[in-house]
């Protein structure tokens, strides 16, 4: 275990209780991981204030601490990766994203996959590294691996929810279409939430997608994206 890995795994131990499993939320998350007893809040702030005291580690020692984490036996570890990222510097995000392909292994679950692939890391760093990511998203779309799959999706949600830039449409279009066929849910909610996400900065490539290729989507996905278009809301009014 990397020695601030340690470091953070005991901050999140004296904030909460023992970690522990329930059949419940295995089913919900999707996942047997153990989980601490800790608020999503009290991980940021221990987050923020660990990563304010460590300004001056480098990429490579933010990789090595990710990796570290994502590999570690709790959902809360891998899952504080992601919330981590979230308060790096410019400079200590300039890690390899290949490395995702290394983390998603040990990832299991919707939460502990949208916890490391959506956030403030990469609206600034999908676009900054276009060159690495694009072949490393196409691929994710293409594995056994249904979580590197939907990774393919979830990666884009935030930068496209930000910033318009028609190189991440262009293959968040061809990711869909790629697993549009898929039945899981992991996939279907997916689609519908990067396509949802789309509406702000690209509702004429969406509005155009939609027309050429909606009946093909998955329902779900279909519905919500036409009610996100027409209302701005997931949901129409019941």
């Amino acid at each position: 275990m990397n020695l601030h890995h340690q470091e953070i795994l005991r901050l999140i131990q004296e904030n909460s209780g023992r970690p522990t499993q329930h059949t419940f939320s295995d089913r919900y998350l999707g996942n047997e991981h153990p989980r601490y007893p800790i608020s999503a809040p009290i991980l940021r702030v221990i987050a923020r204030d660990w990563m304010r005291a460590h300004r001056d580690l480098t990429a490579d020692d933010m990789a090595a601490m990710f990796t570290s984490l994502i590999e570690g036996k709790s959902g809360t570890e891998k899952s504080m990766a992601g919330i981590m990222m979230d308060y790096t510097t410019r400079g200590q995000r300039t890690f390899n994203p290949a490395l995702f392909d290394k983390w998603l292994d040990h990832l299991v679950g919707w939460a502990e996959v949208d916890a490391v692939c959506t956030g403030k890391y990469t609206i600034t760093e999908i676009p900054a590294q276009w060159k690495t990511w694009k072949p490393l998203l196409v691929r994710f779309s293409k594995s056994k691996n249904i979580h590197k799959r939907r990774a393919s999706l979830v990666l884009f949600c935030s930068p496209v929810s930000q910033v318009h830039d028609e190189r991440l449409a262009e293959i968040v279009f061809e990711n869909v279409n790629r697993l549009k066929s898929e039945k899981e849910i992991l996939i279907t909610k997916a689609i519908s939430w990067v396509l949802r996400s789309m509406v702000k900065h690209y509702k004429k490539e969406l509005t155009s997608f939609m027309k050429e290729d909606g009946e093909t989507l998955p329902s779900i996905a279909r519905r919500e994206t036409m009610v996100k278009l027409k209302t701005g809301k997931k949901t129409g009014k019941r």
